[in-house]
């Protein structure tokens, strides 16, 4: 069974979204009002992902869900 970790990406431009694609984050939610997006990544990767992506300029701030992800855990 695979683990999920929800993550919350607050990002300073649009134009971060087309570079999100390249790390293995599955988005499930974009305000593009409020400027961040709702996904979840796998528990083993999160702490490499939320480094990486507070490196980038365009990202104000990275921060987990709140929301338990224990129903989107599947196996594969």
């Amino acid at each position: 069974m695979v683990k999920r970790k929800g993550i919350v990406v607050y990002f300073k431009s649009h134009k971060v979204i087309k570079r999100l694609s390249e790390y293995k984050i599955n988005i499930t939610y974009i305000n593009k009002l409020g400027k961040y997006l709702t996904g979840y990544v796998d528990e083993s990767d999160y702490n490499q992902i939320e480094k990486e992506l507070k490196k980038m300029k365009m990202i104000k701030y990275v921060e987990s869900s709140r929301i338990d992800m224990e129903d989107l855990s599947f196996i594969g």
